[in-house]
């Protein structure tokens, strides 16, 4: 493999991995619906009120999609959080559009083949953080991309009764078996394609 094919590789190998997790990711967070549907699994949107958990959800769901603000959120600390967490999505959001490039420009059939197999593999292995899930939510993936304590939230958030922690462990659930799933259907899609 020459250099230029082995960048090519890389190129395609991360573009897809990034590609068929970020595509689920937007599912959880720019439309209501998982928020929502996760209410019934926790009791804690049963503590403001229905009405009061679903007004939220949406407003946050249009606040990612740049359509509306946070009215329903009172604290400015979480305020400050979510306009962080937004610009996070921001960021994601062009990386998916260089991502797509990207796999457009390297794509080579038994490349992508071979790494959707190996993403898969990949992204089935992270359920090993599940058991320690409150663990690493608090001491590794909150450090890791926040240089502040604004995403503790408290009783006065709005966040602290429709995104508890067991939301996110539900919502890293859903996109394992999505990442997965779709990484296997490339796989098998192709691979037939290949007979």
């Amino acid at each position: 493999m020459t250099g230029l094919n082995k960048i090519k590789g890389i190129a395609l190998f991360i573009s897809l991995l990034y590609l068929t997790f970020y595509i689920p990711m937007t599912l959880t967070f720019y439309f209501p619906q998982w928020m929502e549907l996760n209410c019934g699994w926790h009791d804690r949107c049963e503590e403001i009120g229905e009405e009061r958990a679903l007004s939220g959800i949406n407003e946050l769901a249009s606040y990612f999609r740049h359509q509306g603000e946070l009215n329903s959120f009172l604290t400015q600390k979480e305020k400050l959080h979510l306009k962080e967490v937004r610009g996070l999505f921001d960021k994601m959001f062009f990386l998916g559009l260089v991502s797509l490039v990207m796999v457009l420009l390297t794509y080579n059939r038994k490349r992508m083949s071979r790494y959707a197999l190996i993403n898969a593999l990949i992204i089935i292995a992270l359920l090993i953080v599940l058991p320690f899930f409150g663990t690493f939510w608090r001491d590794v993936f909150h450090p890791l991309l926040f240089d502040n304590d604004l995403w503790k939230n408290n009783r006065y958030d709005l966040s602290f009764y429709i995104m508890p922690r067991q939301f996110f462990k539900y919502t890293v659930v859903l996109l394992i078996i999505l990442c997965f799933s779709i990484n296997i259907a490339i796989w098998l899609g192709l691979r037939s394609r290949n007979k």
